[in-house]
């Protein structure tokens, strides 16, 4: 018997007509839907840092986001061109993020670069990666700043502009030994105890508790200070080095300029007092009589970014790659800026993507105030308390909204505080050149974090900044006599160093940042679930229209019975 064919009533074809019209439409519809959803994956709405013709440039009459200070500029100037920032894939490992990005940065860079090096009137200065950004001087008589629009990946142009060391607050200080600058000396310091005491500042901290019980002071754990400087002669202080016969500490120091670039051949020092005695705080040792650092055996980093007591955005940043680079977990700021400054959010959050916790003080400038890149959400953000655990007048802290930023990321809750918690930042007792010092501020609190970081993380190694910071933040204390409200003077509390450690090991590990505030939802491949709920949206708008279409007119007829 032959086989039979399929049946080829007019019902039937009509049917798989509707369905193949079904089919056509849902792909359709699907495709830009899908596509859109790519570039969200690639990072973010705006343009593939490959679209564009051959030299990546258009004529359409986009806008970018200027500095008011430069919109009205007739001069030479200096300026950070900012191009659109690739998110790293959940799929890139944390110690080839910054590879992936420096590729990325390069890859969407280049047109840009081009274009310079063909115009008159315009310059090259850097190129960075941890901020997908590019340092120009602009002859604006000659250069419009509003052409850097015509390449789709620019997105905002913004000033060189200065950050620095927190205005010192108006507080008693105790010199030991030293005088207010780099005169310091050791007269007055007891150098001949057999059995050296924990500063005040370390005992509030619990970080000799963190010794004794897990037997680690911060051994293989590298911590970059990004400050003034330091004095690597110091007694207390052992700066890193690939090689001890090498005065330029080659992997433990580094020297930039205001345009970011690295001063080959430059040896370590302190233009000011400030990098010795943060650096003293982080990993400081007992030369003094006293033990003044929190994890004396970390391996110590600096990078002179400051010039006594300010430098500028790109110094900041080349100092964040070369410490990147230098494999440090730790990236410790006493410095920053008054308020809000997105420029700081995609450096922070980049050092952050490649394994590091970046540690800055939210400045002095009291309540409802903060500064960047402190109050960035993906920092932590340190205030400070005396000895008896209250928080100083000068300590900043303020609620900031999401809002408040040009350019959050969507993964930041609606609303958070910095800062995040507190440490001993009144009286600390630390190193300055020839000698040591007793200094208040949140300068001098960001490093007891710093190293109660680099505790953490020696005793964890695998730990990743979350863990890291759910183990800081989920520890924190507040004083029973602290006022209702307080949460904006201490943020999640006082740092207690033993305490994070045990909960680190632990294994329930609280995850502190989710409960911070809402964010949107991501799948674990980095597709936010907008799109799914958008693709999935379009496939049920066309299922149902098909069927509606079939009962109404598309129907197989019956025989009447």
């Amino acid at each position: 018997m032959a086989p039979s064919l399929p049946d080829s009533s007019p019902g039937s074809d009509r049917l798989r007509s509707v369905v193949l019209v079904c089919l056509v439409l849902t792909m359709t519809l699907s495709t830009p839907v899908l596509a859109s959803g790519s570039a969200l994956a690639a990072g973010g709405f705006g343009a593939s840092l490959a679209d564009g013709d051959a030299d990546n440039e258009t004529t359409a009459d986009e806008s970018i986001r200027i500095d008011d200070s430069l919109e009205s500029s007739d001069e030479t100037v200096e300026v950070v061109v900012r191009l659109e920032e690739p998110t790293v894939p959940d799929a890139v490992p944390a110690d080839d993020a910054d590879a992936y990005l420096a590729e990325r940065a390069e890859e969407s860079q280049e047109p840009l670069v081009d274009y310079v090096d063909r115009t008159a009137g315009i310059s090259v200065e850097t190129e960075f990666w941890v901020a997908n950004a590019v340092l120009l001087t602009v002859d604006t008589e000659r250069v419009d700043l509003e052409t850097f629009a015509r390449f789709p990946a620019v997105e905002a142009v913004h000033e060189n502009f200065e950050l620095s060391v927190p205005e010192r607050p108006p507080s008693n200080t105790t010199a030991v030994g030293a005088t207010d600058r780099a005169e310091a000396t050791t007269t007055d310091v007891d150098t001949t105890a057999t059995d050296p005491r924990p500063t005040a500042g370390l005992e509030l901290l619990n970080a000799p508790a963190v010794w004794e019980e897990y037997g680690t002071r911060g051994e293989g754990v590298r911590v970059a200070v990004l400050d003034t400087g330091i004095d690597a002669t110091h007694p207390d202080l052992d700066l890193y080095t690939d090689d001890p016969s090498d005065p330029t500490y080659p992997g433990g120091w580094a020297e930039f300029d205001a345009d970011g670039n690295r001063i080959e051949g430059s040896t370590p020092y302190d233009s000011g007092t400030h990098g010795t005695h943060v650096s003293g705080t982080v990993a400081g040792g007992t030369a003094s009589g006293a033990r003044i650092g929190v994890a004396p055996k970390a391996e110590l980093l600096h990078g002179l970014v400051l010039r006594e007591t300010s430098g500028s955005f790109a110094q900041i940043v080349a100092g964040m790659e070369w410490a990147l680079a230098s494999e440090a977990d730790v990236i410790s700021m006493s410095l920053g800026v008054n308020g809000r400054h997105d420029a700081l959010i995609d450096p922070v959050r980049n050092a952050r993507d490649s394994g590091a916790v970046v540690v800055a003080a939210v400045g002095n400038e009291g309540v409802e105030t903060s500064n960047s890149p402190g109050n960035v959400y993906d920092a932590v953000s340190v205030g400070a308390v005396d000895e008896s655990g209250v928080v100083p007048a000068f300590s900043g802290g303020e609620r900031i909204d999401r809002s408040e930023w040009q350019t959050p990321l969507q993964s930041w809750p609606s609303s958070y505080t910095a800062p995040d918690v507190v440490a001993p930042g009144v009286r600390v007792t630390s190193t300055v050149p020839g000698g040591y010092q007793s200094l208040p501020g949140t300068s001098m609190a960001t490093p007891h974090v710093s190293g109660a970081v680099a505790l953490l993380r020696s005793i964890d190694p695998t730990a990743t900044p979350d863990d890291l910071e759910d183990a800081l933040y989920g520890t924190a204390w507040t004083p029973q006599t602290a006022q209702s409200g307080s949460e904006i003077r201490y943020g999640h509390g006082i740092v207690d160093a033993e305490a994070a450690a045990d909960a680190l090991v632990s294994s329930d590990r609280r995850p502190v940042r989710a409960t911070a505030g809402e964010s949107e939802e991501t799948h674990t491949d980095g597709t936010p679930s907008n799109f799914v709920a958008l693709l999935g949206g379009v496939v049920i708008v066309v299922v149902t229209a098909c069927l509606l279409v079939l009962r109404a007119g598309f129907s197989i007829p019956r025989d009447d019975p």
